[in-house]
C-alpha cells in the first residue's frame, strides 16, 4: 500500500480498504494467499521523513492441514500492527511491512480446525501384531552371519539364495 504524503494531513490520516493478495505471494506448499489483504490503519509523522502506521491487518489463507494434507480457510488477523518507515520522494510504501507482520502470524505448522493429532506412543508399544507393523513382521529377511562368505554372483550379478 502506498500513500503519497500530499495527502497526510498533520493530525494524521485514517485508511481503510484491501489491497490484492499478490502482496502476500510467497513460494511454499502450505499456503496460498487467495483473497484481499483488509486493512484499517492510522498513519502520522513521526520525524521528518518518518511515518507511523497503526492498527489491524486481516486477510483470509488457503492451508494445507499438515495432519491431513486437505486445503482449508485459516483466517490470519494482526489486531496490533505497527511499523514505522521513512518516505521516499511524495510517497510512502507500506507493504513490506504489512506483509512481514501477515507471513509472522502464519502457523509454522497448520492444522485445520477439529482435525486431531496422531496419538502418541512410547517406543515399543507397537509391538508384533500391533497393526503398524504387521507388513514388516511379514517378511522374510535372511540375515548373514558375521564372517560368513559372500554369495555367489552368477553373470556378475548376486545372486539370492531359494527361500526355505
Amino acid at each position: 500500500m502506498k500513500v503519497k504524503l500530499r495527502l497526510l494531513p498533520e493530525e494524521g490520516l485514517h485508511l481503510e480498504g484491501e489491497d490484492p493478495p499478490s502482496i502476500l505471494d510467497c513460494p511454499g506448499e502450505f499456503y496460498r494467499f487467495e483473497q484481499p489483504v483488509r486493512y484499517a490503519l492510522d498513519l502520522m509523522e513521526t520525524a521528518p521523513n518518518r511515518i507511523l502506521a497503526r492498527g489491524r491487518l486481516s486477510t483470509v489463507v488457503r492451508a494445507r492441514c499438515v495432519r491431513t494434507l486437505e486445503w482449508f480457510d485459516l483466517p490470519v488477523e494482526v489486531e496490533d500492527f505497527v511499523g514505522e518507515t521513512e518516505t521516499r520522494r511524495d510517497e510512502v510504501d507500506l507493504t513490506p511491512l504489512m506483509r512481514e507482520d501477515i507471513l509472522l502470524a502464519l502457523p509454522s505448522h497448520p492444522a485445520a480446525p477439529g482435525t486431531q493429532p496422531l496419538a502418541a506412543q512410547p517406543p515399543g508399544a507397537g509391538g508384533p501384531g500391533s497393526g503398524r507393523w504387521n507388513k514388516l513382521d511379514q517378511l522374510n529377511i535372511a540375515i548373514k552371519e558375521p564372517g560368513a562368505p559372500p554369495r555367489p554372483k552368477k553373470n556378475g550379478r548376486f545372486r539370492v539364495p531359494p527361500r526355505s
